[in-house]
């Protein structure tokens, strides 16, 4: 089945404030801001009916970052619409950056999908009345995962629903992260050539109901000889995962690995810079991963 995507400025609409607030997530090298704010919607995690799943305001001149992964288990298909809208009538600038996988059956497959196609896009500018939207047809048993960076020149309202907005579904919330961005230093050297790191742990504080951390972005910088090569390599500790990242600004996805299986990531030549590497847990698999960096 053909997927029909769309991103259109809608004239119109209400004034009001529902859905998911989000962070920017980046995959350049500077720190995030304080502003920033990773805003988790995966709650509940199976569409069973139609309605709300995620509400909330969005304040102007910020930027969000909304990671959101559903599984259609209810007996219709429909649109999972994502809506950010602003004063009835007033004109809005937004800047988007969009990762969103095609509507698929397989959770690990869609998320890996989403996370590549975010981390090489890049933000457009949209202006007009209203705000704007975007739209994705889901199947019966299909999935809905994605990420994307919302920035408002107003104070706005991000909604996610499917098929209509006219309620909220019951136990629907979304888990609103501060500064959803993590500096990691990797230091490796004739002394120490060898140094792990586990993502997708749950931090001291962090909401109960965000099991890993997904949509936060890991920014390793691995100072090494220049001249070395440096190898990471991951393993899934529990279930089946798998990496997206950029290294030195290149994109890299891996296949999926099983619970306790090992798997290269990636091999580099270390310049005057070091190594840079940033990813980022994504939906459909199971974290933490842990990442060993080897100096060769």
């Amino acid at each position: 089945m053909e997927v029909r995507r769309l991103f259109r400025l809608v004239s119109g609409a209400r004034a009001a404030w529902f859905l998911v607030a989000s962070a920017l997530l980046l995959t350049g090298e500077r720190p995030a801001l304080a502003q920033d704010h990773l805003i988790f919607c995966n709650r509940p995690e199976k569409i069973r009916m139609a309605g709300g799943y995620a509400d909330a305001r969005l304040v102007g001149g910020r930027t969000y970052t909304v990671f959101f992964h559903y599984k259609n288990v209810s007996a219709d298909a429909g649109p999972l619409v994502i809506a950010v809208q602003g004063s009835v009538g007033k004109p809005i600038g937004l800047e988007v950056r969009k990762g969103v996988a095609d509507p698929q059956r397989e959770p690990p497959l869609a998320g890996r999908q989403a996370m590549a196609r975010f981390l090489s896009s890049g933000a457009k500018t949209y202006r007009g009345k209203g705000g704007a939207r975007f739209t994705m047809r889901l199947d019966r048993r299909q999935i809905a995962s994605g990420i994307l960076t919302v920035r408002a020149d107003q104070d706005a309202r991000l909604r996610i629903y499917f098929r209509h907005n006219r309620w909220t579904v019951p136990g629907a919330r979304a888990v609103a992260v501060d500064a959803p961005r993590r500096e990691v230093n990797i230091a490796l050297s004739k002394a120490t050539r060898r140094q792990s790191f586990r993502i997708g742990e749950p931090e001291t504080g962090m909401s109960k109901h965000l099991d890993g951390t997904y949509g936060l972005l890991y920014a390793f910088k691995v100072d090494a000889p220049k001249g070395r090569r440096v190898r990471v390599s991951f393993s899934p500790r529990g279930g089946h995962a798998g990496l997206v990242g950029s290294i030195n600004g290149a994109l890299r996805q891996s296949r999926i690995v099983g619970a306790a299986g090992w798997s290269v990531f990636f091999e580099a030549k270390v310049g005057k810079n070091g190594v840079s590497l940033t990813t980022a847990p994504f939906g459909g698999v199971f974290y933490p991963v842990e990442l060993v960096f080897q100096l060769l």
